[in-house]
Parts: C-alpha cells; sequence; structure tokens
C-alpha cells in the first residue's frame, strides 16, 4: 500500500477533473475455494503473467470455473499439471491454461483518452476492493482496455482498475474564450470548491458549459470558470477621460446601442467616470465591466432643474459658493436676466462660466426694474398677466375704479408691480379719472310697484330706496337672483324678477275689440271659476270689451249680444292666422331663449312688440306655425320656434308610482296654463294655487273637498308642519304667507328641496323657493 501510494502524484499529472460517481461494486465475497481434502500447499516455482483475459479452474481437470482474470494478472506459479499450470490463489490453489501464461508483463496499447466524472477511487484488480489511490475528477484520462464493468488505467508502470461508469467522453471544443477581469478557476461548477486566480484578459479553450459555469482546459484536465466572467475577445482597455454626473434618471447598456441588454438604471446626479466615447455614447465601468450611457444624458455638472427665469433687482454680488463668506466671481447689474437652478438656503443657483455659482434669492424678481411714471384707474375689472400679451398667465386681478400705479408701457400694455413683481394690462382699460364702480349692462323697466332696492343681493340687505312701476333704469350686472342698479349714486340691488325689458303698458279701454287666439276659450258667466265654463269660444271669435276685472278676466259681448267673462291668456287685440292650427306641445320640456329675441301680437305681425331676454324659461301653451304660444305677462304672443332651445328637465320625470309621484305627474301636465281665480279643474283653462292642490291630490288618490291656502296650512289633510326653508323634500306641500293678504297666501308642490311647481303669476310654473320674491313670504311645509 505504501508504494501506491507514495506514486500517486505522478499518476496525478496524467488525469483531469469531472462530476463525482460512486466508487466500483465488488462483490460481498470472494470466489468459491477448493475444499481442504484437494488443496495442496506446493513451493513455488515463478512468476508469471496472464497475456489474455483467462478463466481460474478449481482442478487441472474439472471445467469448474473460480474467476474470470483479466490480461496482464500477475500469478504465483507452483509448477504445472499437464496443459495447466498450478497457481497461488488467495491462500490455496488454482488452475489456469498454461498457454495462458508468459513470463514478462505484457504491455497494453492505449485505446481512448477520457474524463473522470467524479473523484475517482483506483484499485489494483476488479477483484480487490482495497483502494490503492483516489484522484480528483474532472481529469484526462487514458485507458488500456477493459475487463468486465471495469476499465483499465496505466499507474506508475503499472496497469490499475476503477468502475467504467465513473468515465465518460472528452467534451467538444467550443472556442476561445477570455476573462473580462480578474476572476477565480474553480475545481468544480460551484463557487464554494477549491480556486485559483485568473488575470484579465486570460485566454481558455472552453467545452461547453454547466449551469452558471464554463468548461475550461487545464494542463491535466478541466476546471471551471464563471460563464459572466469570460468574453469572445480580450478586454480593451481605455484611459479614464473625466468625470461626468448623470443629468436625469438613464439607463446604463452592456454594448454601444439601445437595443443591447440592460445592465442597471442611474439616478440623477450620480457621478461617472468615463472612459471615452463610442458614437452617442459614452463608456463607463460596471463590475470591471466598460458598459454604455448616452451621451447626451450626462454633464460636466450636477443636474438641477431650471426653476425660473429672474432679473436682478439691484447690482448683486456673484459667490461661488451659498454663502456671503465664499469668493465673488463677479457683480450682476440691474436687471440682468438669470436663468435659476433652484436654490439653497437663501441663494439661488445659477451656472456662471461652466460651473454653478449663488446669488442671493432676495436680489431676484420675476420683471425688470421700472421707475414709476404716475396713476390711472381701473376702467372694470381687469385680469393683470404675465407679460404684455392676453395669452400669458394671469397673475391676479384689480377691481373696477381701483387706483393703480403705473410703470411705464409694452407696446399697448401698461406695466403694474405688486410686490416686486410686474404685471400688465390693456393700456385702453386703464383711464387718468376714477370711473362709476360698475359698467352699465342695460335697461331695463319697473314691472311692479314699489319694487324695494337694498343694499346687498339678499333679502337680510338694508333697504334704501323703492322704485315705481313703468320707471327705466339702468342696471349693472346681476348677482344670482338680483339686479345692480344706482339710486342716488349708491349701487343697490332690486329682485330681479321684477324688472324687464318691456316697458308695462296700459290696460286696455271699454270698448276695445279682442279677438280669440286659441281654440277652447272658456267662457264664464262671472269673474270667476268656481264652476265650468257656461260655454267655449273658437279661435278667431271678435269679442267687444265691456270692463276689466283685475288682471285676469275682462268682461265681454259677443257679436250675437251676448256677455261674459273671458281669461286675458286666451285674447288680444290682434288677429290670429286662421291658416295655422294649433299644435300641442310636450309641457315636461324646459323652453330657454336662445338670446334676446323679440315676440309678436300675432304670427303675421311684421313688427316686434317686445323682447324676452336671453337665457329665460318660457312656458309654451301651443304651436302654432313657426311660433310658440306664450303669456308676455296676461296676453298672449308668439315667439319664433328657431329662437328656443329645447331641452330635459329631470325634475318632472316620473320616478315611481307612489302618491307623491302621482301628485306631480297631475300637475306637470298642465305647466304653461295660465293662472285662473277659482278654477281646480283644467277644462276652465287654467288653475288658481289652492285649486291645482286640490285638482292634484284628488289625481294622486287622496280624496278631499277643496279649501283655501289658509285651510290646508291649519287644516289636517297635510301633516307633518315644517318651517324650516332646508326641509323640504319632493312632493312637499310648501306655503306662502302675506302675498296678496295675511297669513297663509299661496301654495304649490316641491319637486326637490329648491323648486316647486305651482299656479303663480300669470301661469302655472317652476320656481326656486329661494327667489327673493317667494323666500320672502316662505311659510312652511307639509307633507300628503
Amino acid at each position: 500500500m505504501k508504494k501506491w501510494t507514495a506514486h500517486v502524484a505522478g499518476l496525478a499529472a496524467t488525469l483531469m477533473l469531472s462530476s463525482v460517481l460512486p466508487a466500483p461494486a465488488f462483490a460481498e465475497s470472494p470466489p468459491a475455494q477448493p475444499t481442504a481434502e484437494t488443496q495442496t500447499v506446493t513451493e513455488t516455482t515463478g512468476t508469471a503473467y496472464l497475456k489474455e483475459d483467462a478463466a481460474l479452474l478449481q482442478t487441472a481437470d474439472s471445467a469448474t470455473v473460480i474467476q474470470q482474470l483479466p490480461a496482464g494478472t500477475t500469478l504465483k506459479t507452483l509448477g504445472t499439471d499437464g496443459d495447466f499450470t498450478r497457481v497461488s490463489w488467495q491462500e490455496g490453489t488454482a488452475y489456469v491454461a498454461t498457454n495462458a501464461l508468459t513470463q514478462t508483463a505484457p504491455v497494453f496499447q492505449k485505446q481512448a483518452t477520457l474524463m473522470s466524472k467524479s473523484p475517482l477511487s483506483l484499485v489494483a484488480s476488479p477483484f480487490d476492493p482495497t483502494v490503492v489511490t483516489t484522484l480528483p475528477a474532472y481529469q484526462r484520462i487514458d485507458t488500456y482496455g477493459t475487463f468486465d464493468t471495469f476499465t483499465r488505467l496505466k499507474w506508475n508502470e503499472q496497469y490499475v482498475y476503477l468502475p467504467t461508469t465513473q468515465l465518460e467522453q472528452l467534451p467538444k471544443l467550443v472556442g476561445t474564450r477570455y476573462a473580462k477581469r480578474t476572476t477565480s478557476l474553480f475545481v468544480e461548477p460551484k463557487t464554494t470548491s477549491a480556486k485559483s486566480a485568473v488575470t484579465q484578459n486570460q485566454a481558455f479553450e472552453t467545452f461547453g458549459t454547466t449551469g452558471t459555469f464554463t468548461r475550461v482546459a487545464t494542463k491535466t484536465g478541466y476546471a471551471f470558470v464563471l460563464t459572466a466572467d469570460l468574453a469572445d475577445a480580450p478586454v480593451v482597455n481605455h484611459p479614464e477621460t473625466g468625470l461626468r454626473y448623470v443629468q436625469q434618471q438613464t439607463t446604463v447598456y452592456a454594448t454601444a446601442t439601445t437595443k443591447g441588454k440592460v445592465v442597471q438604471s442611474i439616478p440623477v446626479n450620480t457621478s461617472l467616470q468615463t472612459y471615452g466615447i463610442e458614437g452617442s455614447f459614452t463608456r463607463i465601468k460596471r463590475n470591471d465591466e466598460y458598459a454604455y450611457v448616452l451621451t447626451a444624458h450626462l454633464g460636466t455638472l450636477k443636474y438641477y432643474p431650471k426653476t425660473a427665469r429672474l432679473y436682478v433687482q439691484r447690482a448683486t454680488p456673484i459667490y461661488s459658493d451659498a454663502k456671503s463668506s465664499s469668493p465673488v466671481l463677479k457683480q450682476h447689474q440691474t436687471n440682468t436676466l438669470l436663468t435659476v437652478y433652484g436654490t439653497s438656503g437663501a441663494y439661488s443657483r445659477i451656472i456662471f462660466r461652466g460651473v454653478h455659482a449663488y446669488v442671493k434669492t432676495a436680489d431676484l424678481g420675476t420683471g425688470k426694474v421700472y421707475a414709476s411714471t404716475g396713476t390711472r384707474y381701473a376702467k372694470r375689472n381687469l385680469s393683470v398677466y404675465t407679460s404684455a400679451s392676453t395669452k400669458s398667465k394671469i397673475m391676479y386681478s384689480v377691481k373696477r375704479a381701483d387706483k393703480l400705479t403705473i410703470y411705464g408701457t409694452s407696446g399697448s400694455y401698461t406695466r403694474l408691480k405688486k410686490g416686486s413683481v410686474y404685471g400688465y394690462v390693456k393700456t385702453t382699460d386703464l383711464v387718468t379719472k376714477k370711473p362709476d364702480l360698475y359698467d352699465v349692462t342695460g335697461q331695463r323697466y319697473v314691472t311692479e310697484d314699489d319694487v324695494v332696492i337694498r343694499s346687498q343681493a339678499k333679502l337680510s340687505g338694508k333697504k334704501i330706496g323703492t322704485l315705481k312701476k313703468g320707471i327705466s333704469i339702468s342696471i349693472y350686472g346681476k348677482s344670482g337672483y338680483y339686479t345692480r342698479v344706482k339710486y342716488k349714486n349708491t349701487f343697490g340691488f332690486v329682485d330681479s324678477s321684477r324688472i324687464g325689458l318691456n316697458k308695462p303698458t296700459a290696460k286696455a279701454k271699454k270698448g276695445t275689440t279682442f279677438y280669440v287666439h286659441l281654440d277652447q276659450t272658456p267662457l264664464f258667466s262671472a269673474d270667476v271659476a268656481y264652476s265650468r265654463p257656461a260655454a267655449y269660444l273658437k279661435k278667431g271669435t271678435k269679442l267687444i270689451g265691456l270692463k276689466s276685472i283685475d288682471d285676469d278676466f275682462w268682461q265681454v259681448r259677443l257679436a250675437n249680444g251676448q256677455t261674459g267673462y273671458v281669461l286675458n291668456p286666451y285674447i288680444s287685440t290682434s288677429k290670429p292666422d286662421m291658416k295655422l292650427t294649433q299644435k300641442a306641445i310636450d309641457r315636461k320640456k324646459i323652453y330657454t331663449v336662445k338670446q334676446t329675441t323679440s315676440f309678436f301680437a300675432s304670427p303675421t305681425s311684421p313688427k316686434g312688440s317686445g323682447l324676452v331676454e336671453q337665457g329665460k324659461r318660457v312656458y309654451p301653451r301651443h304651436r302654432v306655425g313657426n311660433f310658440y304660444v306664450i303669456q308676455s305677462g296676461w296676453t298672449p304672443v308668439y315667439l319664433p320656434i328657431s329662437a328656443v332651445t329645447i331641452t330635459s328637465d329631470k325634475r318632472v320625470v316620473k320616478k315611481n308610482n307612489t302618491r307623491g309621484e302621482k301628485l306631480i305627474q297631475a300637475a306637470v301636465q298642465h305647466i304653461g296654463t295660465p293662472y285662473t281665480w277659482g278654477s281646480q279643474d283644467a277644462v276652465n283653462g287654467g288653475f288658481d294655487c289652492s285649486g291645482l292642490i286640490h285638482y292634484a291630490t284628488n289625481k294622486a288618490g287622496k280624496y278631499g273637498g277643496r279649501t283655501n291656502v289658509r285651510g290646508y296650512w291649519y287644516g289636517a289633510f297635510f301633516t307633518n308642519r315644517r318651517t324650516s326653508i332646508a326641509s323640504g323634500k319632493r312632493s312637499d306641500i310648501v306655503f306662502f304667507q302675506n302675498t296678496y293678504t295675511d297669513g297663509p297666501s299661496h301654495i304649490g308642490i316641491m319637486l326637490d328641496s329648491e323648486h316647486f311647481i305651482h299656479a303663480g303669476g300669470s301661469q302655472l310654473q317652476i320656481n326656486s323657493i329661494y327667489e327673493p320674491r317667494w323666500q320672502e313670504h316662505f311659510l312652511g311645509f307639509k307633507s300628503m
């Protein structure tokens, strides 16, 4: 055993590394031996060698084979017996054919060079499990034939054996690669195995890969290098060319192309050592390898975003650092325009002569410094712009009549100053004398007597005066439901619903000729519609006025001498166009005037008889030709269809089949019908306020006799009385007081928390409870 061990180093020099395989397997017990009776101990006569594979026999005349022996086996001879030679075998004797022996040790020819798959255990004979020596894996091994499951090797001028399964074919040469960097050569394909140093650009013949490793050749076999540490060509070393800073988050590529492998992303202001450029890329190093970033993403200074373009407001020093004790590089003069790259404490960062420098932020402003050139007044409410253009950003606003200090002009603009910042307004929007506080926006007529002027656009505003019906007033814009007017050099507010574009006209005189403008015009026997009409008049019927009854009724005489009472919204002094028939319209829609438009006394009138203001909602009763029949006060007039926009009103859409929804639907079917004193049924041509409630509640299935508003408020027909104006909800009954008489005097149906439908004014319409004329008379709510 000592002799074998002493020569392990010599054999290792001819072998190479591979993967680990188990040691060769041997029989659990030695071959059968001759019995004690047949064994004969004879003196050794010499040494012989098997020149070929041969059988070891139990006796010279027996065919019993003890063991097959491989060529080259050394045997101690004990004489001959016929054609056989007796040999010593495991403390006994056996026989082999004499012609299979030779006196000199045979020499085997090398048959192949293989690679060890694992650390090797070498034995002297296939029949002796004693390990002569072990060798590492991945060695190149010369073989000299096989015997059974063993392969013969040559070691120290002698032949030894190992299981054939521990060998494999040599890997095929793939090519030559080079170390990218200083790295390690590993004995096995794992970083925990023994290793030795590899220098950059060391060349290796490669033989394929194993996981993340590449197999490379050594003098005696194979070893392993991390594939990531190899390159197809020697690495070219480039000289350093200076530091650069990343100007925006950028990508690092393995090659000088954006289509190459992405190595990593680098944040802004990372400092990079550069190694020259390649095309549009700059070369850097990452983990001892060259990589590439776009040159356009690098700069000589750290990146700070541009934050402003400011002017020097007074002569100011430029410091090399953000502190006054640092060296002064130069002094900037007033109105020098500087690009600022953020701040550092009380200093603003600039670029001066290729490096970052600093000036005091307090010495900078958004505009140039200009001297005052006088004062002016704003002709109207104005926007002040950042530059001499209305396309620039709005800085702030000034109010009409504000006194302004000006700082010269720029083209058609005048310069203003706020703090240290200049702004610009149109020169034509300034005047030398202080103007009135508001511009006139139009003329209106007061449509009612004793219209209150308040100091503010709300009911709580102090009363500062009143206006009489019919007078013309200048208006100065609107505020909510109020219009601004001027009263004794003071501005105040009036309810917008109490003024209009049309001057109130005097009532027609007795004897005036009227014409019926709508079919089915009711003729009553009294000036109240408590009962059904006595008759219905056709369109075009001629009437003679006998007496005006309030605003809604006229006592008239027909051509046959019959007298009666008709509603003003059905008759007019103009003749209707008898060729045109009246057609029904959808009363649930919203009809809004597109722009201020004339209405006409009849479809054939050549001249308008009044105006409807832009944005006003109108309530058509019918369509006649290309006109809608609407009411102007208590008179039917004609408004061109082309002047009206039609939209849907979600408030009047039926939402379910509850009693409250039925109540609303009964009312909305008659939107636009005239207010008719005493009426509780549509057959009378309209409703009064309590009559509408009686009609709608009965249609909704809540039956009861009619009463007046006071009866509904104090009676038990409706419940859940509430007096908070914010507590209303859909289908509630809303009450008002002191409208034309003391106490509860008007009533309607809520469509939501604000709007209600009612027979009020001159027709059945929708209003807001927050309109001044209704809010000031609000009483409360009750529920069905």
